[in-house]
């Protein structure tokens, strides 16, 4: 299944902390429409490149679905940021 929540988190020198959850799912709504249209391009370069089409998709998937539970963080003296995709 592909992550459908991110929680990112941002914090400054003086221990104040802004939490922002950013919901996946409207982003994946989002490419949709490109995907459905730019999807007979993507048929024929996978044929020119002779790549199963459903391999390709499949990779793909499995690709986005390993996201889940990654946490990202980037610490410095004053900010750091981290971003956790659930």
């Amino acid at each position: 299944m592909i992550p459908f929540l991110a929680v990112v988190s941002l914090r400054n020198r003086e221990g104040g902390r802004f939490r922002m959850w950013v919901p996946l799912i409207l982003i994946w709504l989002l490419f949709l429409p490109f995907v459905v249209l730019l999807s007979p391009l993507i048929g024929i370069a996978c044929l020119a490149c002779r790549v199963n089409p459903f391999r390709g998709f499949f990779v793909v998937w499995q690709i986005l679905s390993a996201l889940r539970k990654t946490e990202f963080e980037l610490d410095q003296t004053s900010t750091g940021v981290s971003v956790c995709i659930y």
